[in-house]
């Protein structure tokens, strides 16, 4: 999170300090009442503070396992001796006592903010300079903070402890149970829908900055985010597909009031979108890639940990240095067998046999002989000092050639492990349209291969949301119409469309395992999710299907030790004893 020095937030009165200040101070003793909460720095350092702990990494290292290791998408590079956790996550071989299955630091983040909410509104009362605008501000940024913790929470675990108290002392009762899956998000629903519009809607913007703070802080486009998801999750797909479309009409504003340049974007069907590419002689060179993933904070984003690169005091993003890899480091995961030889087979399924897929070279790194030996998406590292637009070699990171061999791949890769500067994003654009379409796949009410009026028209969206997202990541518009229409006729086969692009667009962003949870709740089994995830290793194929056969086994368990220091939780019965219990279809 980045914020510029002196500028006012807008439609709020105060300002804020510079942007190193903003995320160096955390409330110290924050809850020595007679010394704390007194004015207006104190909230803004409490804010300050949960963002901080969520680029941590205890936090990040868990939204990147919990999210995506699990899945058909990434395994381990040999025997990772120095994390033996991380392997068994990597090999589905996750016991109670594995140290990922500990959630204390989100919990950390989630008593932050339910201090925040406490305590501004006294603060708001005794120090004058502190308006109703900053407070509306706050209540919004620490409500959406503590709502993404406790999303992150459930779709991981399904069913946790729950409080929208703040503890201030020892004295509170800690032990509390768990409280199920959908009790929760509903909650979590019914406090965004009161906050959202009390959420800043931009943040002041400049020539150089104002990218900054319009993704690395809760927006009002942040909270909508998140309502989108958690109402697919809750299977609300009209108010899912509602707040996409509101996500749509906020980015196409941001982007003409921020460039002050209008487009009917009509080579996306109007979806507000980078172009792939930017092509010199037989070289293709991935622009969207280099804005989003490289440059970061671009105009597609809606919400990401922002990593300062200027600034050497400033957090590194340890997790994605060490399990992806960098200059000194290969790192502990690499794509799968099965990603691999998606992306090394001209008969590829998962890319549709097409070359040009610009995603087919972005997100890995190849050697001199063209196989995969890495994960490219968060290894470039942009340099402020060399301009994007112009299309030669030395200024990109990333390109993709073309001719003889089928590929050949440029990289400039100026980032190492303990310099890690890559951000992570939450939210993007392309990620809410395929939730969108996920969710009007869900919608159709039609049997299989006898879709009706209505559901032709949802079919119709469906198939342009994700022939948007697919046709912006050509590298050759000769290959535009390698999605046929045609070919999606049927619910199934809608929903695997949906799926595919959403695992070709989001790979190694915490996305995946999180759809194929989702997937197995809906359908009320796990033949889908297991179909997915014992193709990520030959070796590991037959105990991965055996172990996900239970619907309890695609959540993880409650660490060893918060059972034992809290009788009143209840251990995933699919990791240790006591009766099983059924996970049964909402």
């Amino acid at each position: 999170m980045l914020l510029c020095v002196g500028l006012p937030m807008a439609g709020l009165g105060g300002s804020l300090s510079s942007c190193s200040d903003f995320l160096e101070v955390e409330p110290q003793n924050i809850v020595t009442l007679d010394q704390f909460w007194n004015e207006e720095s104190d909230v803004t350092s409490s804010i300050a503070g949960c963002y901080s702990g969520m680029q941590r990494y205890d936090i990040l290292s868990r939204m990147m396992i919990w999210g995506e290791f699990r899945s058909d998408n990434v395994l381990n590079r040999g025997d990772i001796t120095k994390d033996i956790n991380l392997q068994r996550v990597l090999e589905e071989d996750i016991v109670a006592n594995n140290g990922y299955a500990d959630w204390a630091h989100f919990y950390n983040v989630i008593n932050r903010c339910n201090l925040i909410l406490k305590y501004a509104p006294g603060v708001h009362e005794i120090d004058p300079s502190y308006n109703q605008g900053e407070l509306n501000a706050h209540i919004a940024e620490a409500t959406a903070l503590r709502s993404l913790c406790y999303f992150y929470l459930i779709r991981t675990f399904r069913d946790v402890p729950y409080t929208d108290e703040a503890y201030i002392n020892d004295a509170q009762e800690m032990m509390l149970p768990q409280t199920d899956f959908y009790t929760i998000l509903h909650n979590l629903i019914n406090s965004l829908e009161e906050v959202k519009d009390l959420a800043v809607v931009y943040y002041p913007t400049s020539s150089t900055q104002g990218e900054y703070y319009q993704t690395g802080r809760i927006t009002r486009s942040a909270i909508y985010a998140m309502l989108c998801e958690m109402y697919l999750w809750d299977q609300q797909y009209d108010k899912c597909i509602e707040y996409a479309d509101k996500i749509v009409e906020f980015q196409k504003q941001y982007i003409l009031e921020y460039t002050g340049e209008e487009t009917d974007y009509s080579d996306y069907y109007g979806y507000p979108l980078y172009s792939a590419k930017i092509y010199q002689g037989s070289s293709y060179y991935g622009k969207a890639f280099n804005r989003i993933f490289v440059r970061n904070n671009s105009l597609e984003t809606i919400f990401e940990l922002s990593y300062v690169k200027d600034d050497e005091n400033m957090l590194n993003n340890e997790p994605v240095g060490l399990f992806y890899g960098g200059t000194d480091h290969t790192g502990y995961v690499q794509p799968s067998e099965y990603i691999q030889s998606q992306v090394q087979s001209s008969s590829s399924t998962l890319f549709l046999k097409n070359k040009y897929d610009g995603r087919r070279y972005e997100n890995f790194l190849f050697n001199s002989g063209g196989e995969v030996q890495g994960i490219n998406k968060y290894v470039v590292n942009y340099n402020s000092s060399l301009e994007l637009p112009a299309p030669t070699t030395s200024n990109f990171y990333s390109g993709v050639g073309y001719w003889g061999s089928p590929y050949s791949v440029y990289t400039k890769d100026n980032n190492i492990v303990s310099e890690n500067k890559s951000n992570w994003i939450i939210y993007r654009l392309t990620d809410i349209m395929l939730l969108k379409a996920e969710a009007l796949a869900w919608s159709l009410e039609a049997p299989e291969g006898t879709l009706n009026e209505a559901d032709e028209a949802k079919r119709t969206t469906i198939f342009q949301l994700c022939n948007a997202t697919y046709k912006r990541s050509l590298y050759e518009d000769t290959y535009k119409d390698t999605l046929k229409y045609d070919d999606y006729k049927s619910k199934s086969a809608l929903l695997d469309l949906v799926y595919d692009e959403r695992q070709r667009e989001l790979m190694f962003e915490g996305k995946r395992y999180y759809d194929l949870v989702r997937r197995s709740m809906f359908e009320g089994n796990t033949d889908y999710l297991r179909s997915k995830c014992s193709q990520k290793s030959t070796e590991l194929s037959s105990n991965i299907d055996n172990f996900l056969q239970r619907m309890e086994a695609i959540f993880w368990p409650v660490l060893l030790d918060e059972t034992k220091a809290n009788p009143n939780l209840i251990q995933n019965p699919a990791f240790g004893s006591g009766e099983s219990s059924s996970i049964e279809k909402s």
